[in-house]
Order: C-alpha cells, then sequence, then structure tokens
C-alpha cells in the first residue's frame, strides 16, 4: 500500500553467540537465511546485551531502561519471595508497544516471553496479541502445542536420548518428530499465520518472533542433531581457563553445569548439537520470510535479528551464562534489513547495545521515544551514517543467575574492567586477549585501571546505579592517580 508505514518483523534468538553465525566470521556452521539478511541490510559488529540473563535482557528491550530501573533484574527462578520482588517491574515503564500503538502499529508475539514472574506479565499487558507461555515457557506441555503436534499425528513431547548417553541428556537430546513439528518449526508456523492475518489488516504491524534456542539443552529432530560432526568442531581458545586469577564463582559455575563431565569430546558435542539448533531456526527463519514475499509484505518489512544474550558454550570451561561478564554472553548478533537501509552489506563497529532497539522501532514507525529510555536509536546507522557514535564504551550490568552475584563492567574497544562486587576484579586487553584468558587486575598500571574505575564510578552515579551506594566502601573509594 502506497504511503503506508513499514512493518516491523523482529527475530529474537535466545543464548545466541555472536560468533555462530556464517555472517559473523564461522566457518563451519551454516546459516544462509541470517547471512542474507546481513548481506541486503546493516550488521553490527560491537553489539551488547545490557545484562546477560533473559529476563531482565528482555525487560530492558521491552521498556527501553536499564535493569536496575526498573528492578528487573533477575529470571524468575530464585526462592519465590525474592523472585517476586526482582523479575517485576517495581516503577511504571513505557513499553515501546504503547507508542508503536499510537502510531497506529498492531502487535503480535509468537513464542517466548520470559518477563516478569512465571503467570503475572503476560504479553497482553502491553498491548501484544498471541499465545502466552507462563515463566521460561518451553511449550513441551502447554496445550497449545501439544494441539499442534496432534495435527502431525504426535501424541506428546517426547525426548529420547542421545548416543552419548544420560550424562550429555542435560545438553541435548533428539526430538524425534518432523522438522514442522519441532519446537523451531512450530514457531514459524505461528509467525507465518500472524503475517497472513495482519497482512491483511489495514494497519502497519510489529510482529516478534521469539524462539527458544539456540538455549541448552539442545532438543531437535535428528536431521539437525546431527548435522555437524563433533570431530569437526574446534575447542574454544579458552576451554581450560576456567580459574586462572578469577572469582571463585567461575569454578563454582563450572562444577554447576557438570564440569567433571565436561571432558574435550562431551564440548565438542555440545557445540555441534548448538550448531545444528541454530541452522534449524535459520531454515525456519528463511519459511518466514519466504512466506512474508510470497504475500507481498517484504518490500515494505524492516527485518531485524538479534539474540536476548549469547553463550559460554564451553569457553572458560563453563556452559549456560549469568555469573561472569564475558564477551561469550555479552556480546551479540544484531542485523537490520529492509526499506530502511540506504546501503546494503555495510558492517557497523560501533558500539551499539540491545536497549537502543526500543527506540529504533519508534523511530522506524516514525514515533519519538520517551525521554526516559536509556537507548539511543539506530536510524543514523541505517540511512548511512556509519561514523555516527551512540557511546564510546558499553556499561553492562550483572545480577547473577540461580543465585546473586552483582557484577558491572565497562568496555570499550580496547579494555574491559569487571567490579565484581562481593569477589576479585577483573580487567582484559581485549585487543591482546581476545578470549579473555588472562586477568591483569594484579598488574595493570594503576592509572590505567583507575580510569577505567572512575568511567564505571560516573555512570553508576549519573545512573542512580544503586550498587554504587550499596559498595561504596570498596574499589571505588582506593586512592588511585587517575591521568586526564
Amino acid at each position: 500500500m502506497p504511503g503506508r508505514k513499514p512493518n516491523i518483523l523482529f527475530l529474537q534468538t535466545d543464548q545466541q553467540r555472536m560468533d555462530a553465525l556464517g555472517c559473523y566470521g564461522n566457518p563451519i556452521v551454516q546459516t544462509p537465511n541470517m547471512d542474507r539478511l546481513a548481506e541486503q541490510g546493516v550488521r553490527f559488529a560491537n553489539a551488547f546485551t545490557c545484562c546477560a540473563v533473559c529476563t531482565p535482557a528482555r525487560g530492558a528491550l521491552l521498556s527501553g531502561r536499564y535493569p536496575h530501573r526498573t528492578g528487573m533484574v533477575c529470571n524468575p527462578e530464585l526462592p519465590s519471595g525474592i523472585s517476586s520482588r526482582l523479575c517485576e517491574y517495581t516503577v511504571p515503564v513505557r513499553p515501546f508497544s504503547e507508542g508503536l500503538h499510537r502510531a497506529g502499529y498492531a502487535c503480535h508475539h509468537v513464542g517466548k516471553w520470559h518477563i516478569g514472574s512465571w503467570f503475572d506479565s503476560k504479553p497482553s499487558d502491553y498491548g501484544f496479541t498471541g499465545v502466552f507461555y507462563p515463566g521460561y515457557g518451553y511449550p513441551r506441555e502447554h496445550k497449545h502445542y501439544l494441539r499442534y503436534l496432534r495435527t502431525f499425528g504426535v501424541g506428546g513431547f517426547e525426548l529420547k536420548a542421545p548416543p552419548e548417553g544420560t550424562a550429555a541428556r542435560r545438553y541435548f537430546n533428539l526430538h524425534d518428530v518432523p522438522v514442522e513439528a519441532s519446537i523451531p518449526g512450530y514457531l514459524a508456523s505461528q509467525t507465518m499465520d500472524a503475517l497472513r492475518k495482519l497482512g491483511k489488516g489495514g494497519q502497519p504491524f510489529f510482529l516478534a518472533c521469539d524462539f527458544w534456542g539456540p538455549h541448552i539443552p539442545v532438543n531437535i529432530p535428528a536431521e539437525y542433531l546431527d548435522m555437524y560432526k563433533p570431530d569437526d568442531m574446534l575447542l574454544p581458545p579458552s576451554f581450560r581457563n576456567i580459574a586462572d586469577n578469577r572469582p571463585e564463582i567461575v569454578l563454582k559455575a563450572h562444577k554447576l553445569w557438570g564440569g567433571e563431565a565436561l571432558s574435550e569430546d562431551m564440548v565438542r558435542a555440545i557445540v555441534a548439537r548448538y550448531y545444528g539448533y541454530v541452522t534449524l531456526i535459520d531454515h525456519q527463519i528463511g519459511c518466514v520470510l519466504e512466506c512474508a514475499d510470497s504475500l507481498g509484505l517484504l518490500d515494505n518489512t524492516v527485518v531485524i535479528f538479534t539474540a536476548d544474550h549469547g553463550s559460554t558454550l564451553g569457553t572458560h570451561g563453563l556452559q549456560d551464562k549469568g555469573l561472569n561478564m564475558y564477551d561469550d554472553v555479552y556480546r551479540i548478533p544484531m542485523i537490520v534489513s529492509g526499506p530502511v537501509v540506504r546501503k546494503k552489506g555495510v558492517v557497523v563497529d560501533e558500539i551499539v547495545s540491545h536497549i537502543d532497539l526500543a527506540p529504533t522501532f519508534l523511530s522506524i514507525a516514525g514515533a519519538r521515544a520517551p525521554r526516559s529510555y536509556d537507548g539511543r536509536t539506530l536510524m543514523p546507522y541505517l540511512r548511512g551514517r556509519l561514523d555516527h557514535v551512540i557511546r564510546d564504551e558499553m556499561v553492562m550490568q550483572g545480577f547473577g543467575h540461580q543465585v546473586p552475584f552483582p557484577q558491572r563492567a565497562v568496555r570499550d574497544r580496547r579494555f574491559k574492567y569487571i567490579f565484581n562486587a562481593t569477589a576479585k576484579d577483573e580487567f582484559y586487553d581485549i585487543v591482546r586477549d581476545p578470549h579473555e584468558t588472562a586477568n591483569l587486575i594484579d598488574i595493570v598500571d594503576p592509572d590505567l585501571l583507575g580510569r577505567y574505575q572512575r568511567r564505571l564510578q560516573v555512570w553508576m552515579e549519573e545512573n542512580d546505579d544503586p550498587l554504587r551506594r550499596y559498595y561504596a566502601g570498596t574499589t571505588f573509594t582506593r586512592p588511585y592517580t587517575v591521568s586526564s
């Protein structure tokens, strides 16, 4: 329709490493559809999540605000008395969906929600139509998915042990169903149904498809579970770099995720199955894009792909995320393609954030973001201003995962300083040591360290971060000589 505002198709994966995509330089994993989006759009090489745990990351995306500002800082898996206070918004927020509705958009959500506690916060509370999956929401027992499975003659959700045996079951399993009946296939089917319905309406639309993968455990059909050979997988350079001058909690996290079982062979097997999951999702994204094209919608649809956070996937002997602030879990893929992109196939090297997406959605819709938003629109990059600077450094937050562990980090292109409030701090030279294997905190020049500590201190003060008050007597009050 001539003059109609562009639609927005938002594709988000769960626990997706930036480097597990072909367009980000991975030589093994096959991601032709996401690679094509990058060829036709803008790829961000230095995109970061503000918090590498699902609920606070997703809550920040929806609200456009850092987790500490809204109170949504944890997943709803801590004891109920704590969880109910730390995984809900404790202050009023202005979700981007509110601004989109005012701009005339219909909003629909498919898949993982994981914002708020188990049942208290629903997509419909924020103006989205679509099926609600409580809490983490994996739909193995959800009645909507079970009805869908029955259309394929499948009586329920059942998994079979992989050849590696029971020790591997916490990491990957065989879901012996047709690809279309897999959970990614199910979400793609819903998304295509929504495209058909929304495309007939008189409104522009925002359609989100949130996958539950490639988050471990990997539960996928054999075609993808066995797509990559473990022997072909490369071990991460930091695989054995577990407790070298790091906070003790890193070693504890290693043990929590079955560290004794994480042999070289097991890690190679996990990586191979993770890659299979990535390719399965990529192929389902391809189905969605093909559907949008067949409906005549793609030419007027902005497609945005990203992830809520990354994954350790064997780095530092770890699986999962949440008790460290390494790039493996904080650096994320981010690609934008569609009619707002003026220069195709370009790479933006500037530092951007997950929370920049909320104001970007509103910019695409021709609306203004609230002043309360902490993020900034990415629209200048999409219009070809590749030298535009939103920030010179990224400040990231950590609140723990499964156990409380408060952390903050400031990272620019050269160095990263991690403030571990109850443990040893960390300092890394990202250029010389991109895999963050050597914690330099004990040997770094005091003037250099002081500069980064001061940067973080100033940010925390300007943004009213409560951690600055609670730990006022620790690191930041030490007398360092700060060079100008």
